[in-house]
């Protein structure tokens, strides 16, 4: 069960291309096999289908995708996990990412690594900024144009008051430019955007290679709304060269990746030093274990064949199974008389009665094939594989097959077909897991576990007891017999002698929970493994996490502070580079550029470049598709080698700020989910040390959370709880803005890369733009340290070929400096904000909706409609729902209003004080209602 980076896993790949299951030879006959993950698309009819998918726990990664005909979402699988999604009704499409592509970007690092051993002004993109004509049940929330790598994409989406309803439609018309007609760009139906069973509005993207002017919506009910375009990301410009950048040239694992920032803390010690964080995780470790089980089904070939020998061979699930002992006679390669005589797929010819049925693998149904040897008078039928690999339980609905069938690979089937004539017999197997038994050392493999090996042996006497030995690092059982010398210890009972008279080197349990009242079976000495393939370099040890803190002052949190932080997720190699890429770029360019000297003068700047650097180590060398870090928490009925790439806890779903502890949806209880939140909030060290981090820090006011894939870019609120989609509390209107305002900054930085655009799709809360995520670590810092906390979803893939990884860190890492930029110009920020009221003072007729407009940059509004004086614990404004700005206030009577904005900085509006009762120069206007 080792090597799975290569033969395993390409075993596992042709056995995706058959569509059949591929198992190692160790578990070829029922248990699971060591199996590797692909990427597969997965297509659903709606939202709910969606919800259904992460209830059940499926691994998903961030490539969510709206369409006509539904959503198609990636998932993560192993093949078991593929069928079980067929199985379960899912709909799956194309596999996104497979096994060889993998191989293909690891013979790449490898290559890499060899070679180096040798040698902007505000704008507010929120719904209300949107100009557009009025329209009491339908408004355009966004009408964005853009470009990304050159190909211009028309982003439109629209709300109607009477959405909620299927039967409702909405066409959008667009122009060609100003003066054109309208349509004359192009028409197409808008998609309605239902989630958790809410809806949120219409929307689509579509190709526009002309910029419109204006776009028209128009609803089945006979509304009608025109709004004008704006551009979404200025047009691709031409990246800047005149800086050193460019550092990474290939995929580090998490060991490679401290290295890297500690040697630049040592070169750069007046601008960079190490901080160690308090909590060392569990470390790349495991315990070993084994499985002991009875052998599998045998095609045993009798001397003096040059095949005489034993081979594996896997069981049909139709007929009968064959007897322990075997059913014996003379192995004949059948003949059918056509042109594949050896395939049985018509009546055989000239097959001698009791003997064993040889057939080649072909065309025709496995049941059809083991019929026809029946019918000739076989007592067995033997399968040969014509692929290579492992073999795998031939399927198929026969209830009139009486005879045994089993099936050897394509080797041993030529193995025994050069050894004709010859005699044998096909053995089965006893029940399996009734009779298995699970061992796991209590040492970690790497410190004597693996030196461990446990036999079961059949004493060969009648009347003998089950006893246990232990002779330094070997394990002996010897089983019981009846007076008859029949083998009579089950696999409970074994267990329990095991941990009675082993106790001192190992523990024992029945596989997964069964009663273990099978029949042990006598084994070879099986050696325990903790399988894991990293080399030696890769410590076992618990690991230190650590950050480098980057800033030309003293580092003491006096400066307003940044924090990049990636590889929560293990399988995501991209993201640590970004941060390892900046670093660089930062301290290798502070002695020549002046906008890097700005940051490092006026910022502290916190960068830890794998927050999980255990699953990081594992995904490198034993499971690309890990995604958790590996501390098992699972109980012994999941803890068997077979379920070892299933262990391990969630790092952004383990937060204390809306959780699935708290109620949210999007996170797990089951073990074995990928998205499993751990047994309670920040049970785990990777995540102690963020909030450590954060919680000891509070000059820290902004920060990026790197992940990948999708190309989104995203905040909070993350989490919302069923049923009724009850968000997170949404930011303040003021905040949102923002958010906005500062996204555009760092987005048109990535674009200036490559002309990459993340889409307005993809830009916004995290729950609105792509799911519930209960207990992220965006969510925590926002909610709880007040920290401006974005999320990157770094490309399209979590490993992708070197050439895209290396673009992806390029524009990525453009845009995670222009976020301290952000935050340079917050801290800098001395201007008090102005705010205006519409309508303004005066004389009205009849109710009146008043809102705040803040032109001058995005500012939160504390206000009262009582004539008393404002403070901070005033009314706010509330956001209207997603994309849709603050909700309008309504003003029935006569009402003097006062106000007063603060901006993010906070700074208030003309300088006036809320804490101080003598302070009186807040705004102040009166709205007079007439009848």
């Amino acid at each position: 069960m080792r090597g799975k980076h290569r033969a395993g896993l390409f075993a596992l790949l042709v056995a995706l291309v058959v569509g059949l299951l591929a198992v190692t030879g160790a578990s070829a006959h029922g248990g699971e096999a060591d199996e590797g993950s692909s990427v597969v698309e997965v297509i659903l009819a709606d939202k709910a289908e969606l919800e259904r998918l992460i209830a059940e726990g499926f691994d998903l990664d961030h490539q969510v995708k709206y369409t006509e005909d539904g959503i198609v979402v990636n998932a993560v699988v192993t093949p078991t996990e593929e069928r079980r999604l067929e199985k379960l009704g899912f709909t799956v499409g194309d596999t996104v990412f497979s096994a060889v592509q993998l191989d293909a970007v690891l013979a790449e690092r490898n290559a890499i690594k060899a070679a180096k051993a040798r040698g902007a002004a505000f704008q507010s993109y929120l719904a209300t900024g949107v100009e557009q004509t009025e329209n009491p049940n339908l408004r355009v929330l966004r009408a964005d144009w853009f470009t990304s790598t050159g190909t211009p994409q028309l982003n439109v989406e629209a709300l109607h008051v009477d959405g909620a309803s299927s039967s409702l439609t909405l066409q959008l018309e667009w122009d060609t430019g100003p003066g054109t007609p309208m349509g004359s760009g192009g028409s197409i139906s808008l998609q309605r955007f239902v989630d958790a069973g809410v809806y949120m509005y219409h929307r689509r993207q579509t190709s526009s290679p002309v910029q419109p002017d204006m776009v028209r919506v128009t609803s089945s009910t006979g509304d009608v709304v025109e709004a004008k375009v704006t551009e979404w990301l200025p047009p691709d410009p031409l990246p800047d060269k005149d800086r050193y950048q460019d550092f990474v040239d290939n995929y580090m694992d998490p060991t490679e990746l401290y290295e890297r920032i500690n040697a630049l803390a040592a070169e750069f010690p007046n601008l960079a030093e190490i901080r160690n964080l308090p909590f060392k995780t569990n470390g790349y470790r495991r315990k070993a274990q084994a499985l002991l089980e009875p052998p599998p089904p045998m095609v045993v070939v009798d001397a003096p064949s040059s095949a005489a020998g034993s081979y594996v061979a896997a069981a049909s699930s139709f007929g009968p199974a064959a007897p322990v002992a075997g059913i014996a006679g003379s192995i004949v390669l059948v003949s059918d008389g056509t042109a594949s005589p050896t395939e049985g797929c018509s009546p055989l010819v000239g097959f001698p009665a009791g003997a064993i049925a040889l057939i080649d693998r072909g065309t025709c149904p496995f049941t059809q094939k083991v019929q026809n040897a029946q019918a000739a008078g076989a007592v067995a039928a033997i399968v040969a594989n014509n692929v290579p690999g492992n073999p795998f339980a031939m399927t198929g609905n026969a209830p009139g097959v009486t005879i045994p069938s089993v099936m050897i690979s394509q080797a041993d089937g030529a193995v025994v077909k050069a050894g004709l004539p010859a005699s044998g017999r096909v053995k089965g197997s006893v029940p399996l897991d009734p009779s298995r038994i699970v061992v796991e050392s209590l040492a970690w493999g790497h410190e004597g576990g693996n030196d461990l090996t446990v036999e079961l042996v059949d004493p060969g006497a009648p009347s003998s007891p089950l006893a246990v030995s232990v002779m330094g690092t070997a394990v002996r059982v010897s089983l019981g017999t009846d007076a008859g010398g029949a083998l009579t210890s089950t696999a409970a009972q074994v267990v329990d002698a095991l941990n009675a008279g082993a106790a001192s080197v190992l523990r024992a349990w029945t596989y997964r929970g069964n009663a273990g009242a099978g029949i042990a079976q006598p084994t070879a000495p099986v050696q325990l493994s903790d399988f894991l393939e990293a080399p030696p370099h890769i410590s076992r040890e618990p690991f230190q996490t650590q950050a480098l803190v980057i800033g030309r002052h003293a580092r003491d949190g006096s400066k307003p502070g940044v924090l990049a932080y990636a590889q929560e997720h293990a399988r995501e190699w991209v993201p640590p580079l970004v941060t390892v890429e900046t670093a660089e770029r930062l301290l290798r360019n502070y002695g020549s550029d002046g906008r890097v000297k700005q940051l490092l003068r006026n910022l502290e700047i916190w960068i830890i470049p794998s927050l999980n650097p255990d699953g990081g180590h594992y995904a490198f060398y034993d499971d690309n598709g890990q995604r958790k870090n590996m501390f098992n928490h699972c109980g012994p009925a999941d803890s068997d080698p077979g379920r070892r790439n299933d262990w391990g806890v969630d790092n952004n779903r383990n937060y204390d700020y809306g959780s699935l502890f708290d109620g949210y949806s999007g996170a797990s209880t089951n073990c074995r989910s990928d998205t499993y939140a751990g047994p309670s909030e920040l049970s785990e060290p990777e995540n102690r040390n963020l909030t450590w981090v954060t919680d000891n820090h509070p000059n820290i006011r902004f920060s990026m959370n790197l992940h990948s894939s999708g190309n989104y870019f995203m905040w909070s609120p993350g989490a919302y709880a069923l049923p009724g989609r009850v968000l997170l509390p949404r930011p303040d209107p003021g905040e949102e803005a923002y958010f906005y305002q500062a996204s555009n900054r760092i987005l048109t930085a990535i674009k200036d890369y490559r002309g990459l655009s993340v889409t307005p799709a993809r830009t916004g809360p995290i729950a609105d733009v792509l799911y519930s995520a209960a207990g992220n670590s965006g969510d925590r810092l926002w909610y709880v340290n007040h920290i401006f906390a974005w999320n990157f979803e770094v490309g399209t893939s979590f490993q992708p070929n070197w050439e895209e990884a290396h673009a992806e860190t390029m524009e990525f890492s453009n845009g995670l400096e222009e976020l301290m930029r952000v935050a340079y110009d917050w801290s800098r920020d001395i201007s008090p904000p102005k705010s205006r009221l519409l309508p303004g003072e005066g004389t009205y007729s009849g109710p009146q909706e008043m809102s705040f407009v803040t032109p001058s940059e995005p500012a939160i509004i504390y206000y009262t409609l009582d004539g008393s004086r404002p403070d901070f614990n005033s009314l706010r404004l509330s956001s209207q729902g997603p994309r849709q700005g603050a909700a309008p206030i309504t003003i029935s009577s006569t009402t003097t209003v006062n106000w007063f904005s603060v901006d993010m900085a906070g700074n208030i509006e003309q300088g006036y004080d809320p804490s101080n009762p003598g302070s009186s120069n807040y705004r102040s206007e009166t709205i007079v209602i007439t009848p």
